[in-house]
């Protein structure tokens, strides 16, 4: 079978940038390091902050950038880059990204479940400081049994547990090896 159709969705041109797929890090706290910032929003609204802990499991924040349109945006700027080391002259919030690279810190990131999609998603939740000779911090929290069940839940997907077959409902249990169908019943 042909398969044909154009990505509507997917901007990357280079295939091989998916072959790392799916090698982020999970819920959990991770020591990191910032591995790179990228730059993929046309209107210039965010930039992306990768982290990379020692396993090579990244994470990426979406970093919104002045002018804010919410007061919590500007706060949580400030913390991210507070936490990283990056000096600001406040008011001024003004700094080159290039200061981010190489700098370590200890993300903890949670599951948060999104109604509309009906599954959990990984989400930043704060950074801490982190200070050369701290511990490095490697604590993936796996979803837990509750949380599987409430995406199949959402998902329609739940399971009802298997009832073994009565005698009733399976026309073949009296059979003793042996069906009787005639060929004129036959598909074939």
């Amino acid at each position: 079978m042909k398969i044909n159709g154009q990505a509507q969705h997917i901007k990357d041109t280079n295939q091989e940038a998916f072959l790392k797929g799916g090698d982020f890090l999970g819920a959990g706290e991770f020591t990191v390091k910032v591995k790179d910032v990228e730059f993929n929003d046309k209107e210039n609204r965010y930039f992306t902050v990768v982290f990379e802990n020692g396993e090579g499991k990244q994470y990426k924040h979406n970093q919104f950038v002045p002018p804010f349109q919410q007061d919590f945006q500007e706060k949580q700027y400030i913390e991210l880059l507070t936490r990283l080391g990056i000096k600001l002259n406040l008011p001024d919030l003004s700094f080159d990204t290039d200061q981010l690279i190489n700098k370590y810190t200890t993300i903890v990131l949670k599951n948060k479940f999104n109604e509309d999609q009906g599954k959990y998603f990984v989400r930043l939740s704060f950074l801490k400081v982190w200070n050369k000779g701290d511990e490095v911090v490697n604590k993936p929290e796996p979803k837990t049994d509750a949380m599987k069940r409430e995406e199949q839940l959402a998902n329609g997907n739940a399971q009802q547990p298997k009832q073994p077959l009565s005698s009733q409902d399976n026309p073949f249990a009296n059979a003793n090896g042996h069906i009787d169908i005639s060929d004129s019943d036959l598909p074939f």
